[in-house]
């Protein structure tokens, strides 16, 4: 049997029930909810010409849009900073468009109302500066001082954050998770020639905090996107171990790598070990059944198994069927 075929019929079929649940799902975030199920529908409907998985798509956006809660956390996976991420990925895509104030009441929650909410979290902050970086770069020219001051204020708390919790108090490690996304945010701050000498003056305080929190690290594919991410900061390199542990990756594994590379947006290579252990599972007949079986509207998100699965496989077939893509993008906005 074509595999390739095959894949996209799996495809196909977790799509279609993703769609037909995707309205009972409660949850909001970017991982957890609506807000990445749109994300992944709108992608979908684009790559296959199907206007109503955009229907879809689009119902959640209504819906969710008008009430989000303030008071469902910050983090960029399931809270207020991952549903501002989602909105302006969406806006950047040409999938929705939005007035211009659209993140005004996120804004005020954050740097108003709660200026030194989860200081000493390095990831909200990491997070933080992800969403500030956005914000720069597509707000207003009179608000460009703004920004840029809101990104010095990050790279205090960052200070902060590594001196006073983790060298003052010992605690020595981070998720790689955490420290994938704050390495992310803090070089493209540099590579844009923003706050450079600040930022190297928390690099010189890390590693050895990065090399407890690689050797603790759990998950196969944080440590590898941390070890590549790390690969461009000299002064890391002897602190990460060079050996290739991709043929241990399980299939959360393989779908990491896709939802990295959606947040980071960044040039994130997939080893070829990665993308053999997702078409392994596509054309498992009994584990992509048995993936089905469990779908609720509790399980949709792009952090959860079908999900995930299911924005790996639809990246894989545009990344390898770049052409169609291409042509069906612009059969949309033709």
């Amino acid at each position: 049997m074509n595999s390739n075929k095959t894949l996209s019929d799996y495809l196909d079929i977790i799509i279609k029930q993703i769609a037909k649940s995707c309205t009972k799902v409660s949850k909001t975030g970017l991982m957890t909810g609506t807000t990445g199920i749109a994300i992944l529908l709108y992608h979908y409907a684009r790559y296959k010409n199907q206007p109503e998985i955009t229907e879809y798509a689009n119902h959640l956006i209504t819906t969710f849009s008008t009430e989000i809660k303030l008071d469902a956390g910050l983090s960029l996976d399931n809270g207020l900073l991952g549903i501002a991420w989602g909105f302006d990925y969406l806006i950047k895509q040409g999938f929705v468009q939005a007035e211009d104030d659209i993140f005004e009441e996120i804004d005020a929650f954050l740097f108003e109302e709660n200026s030194a909410l989860y200081l000493f979290d390095l990831g909200i902050e990491a997070e933080k500066g992800l969403h500030v970086w956005n914000r720069l770069n597509s707000c207003e020219s009179s608000q460009k001082n703004t920004w840029t001051k809101r990104i010095e204020n990050c790279l205090l708390n960052f200070r902060d954050i590594v001196m006073q919790k983790y060298v003052m108090y010992q605690l020595p490690f981070f998720p790689c998770k955490t420290l994938i996304r704050f390495f992310h945010i803090c070089q493209t701050f540099r590579e844009h020639s923003l706050y450079r000498s600040e930022i190297d003056a928390v690099y010189k305080e890390l590693p050895e905090i990065v090399k407890i929190s690689f050797m603790e690290e759990k998950r196969l594919s944080d440590k590898y996107l941390l070890a590549s991410m790390l690969t461009d900061i000299p002064m890391f390199n002897e602190h990460i171990p060079k050996n290739d542990i991709t043929h241990l990756m399980t299939g959360a594994d393989a779908s990491n790598f896709y939802l990295s590379k959606l947040v980071l947006d960044r040039s994130i290579s997939i080893p070829e070990a990665v993308n053999r252990r997702l078409l392994s599972i596509a054309t498992d007949h009994q584990q992509i059944n048995d993936i089905l079986s469990r779908l609720n509207p509790d399980n949709l998100g792009l952090g959860n198994e079908a999900g995930g699965l299911a924005w790996a496989l639809l990246q894989w077939s545009i990344e390898n069927n770049p052409l169609k893509a291409n042509k069906k993008a612009d059969n949309e906005y033709r």
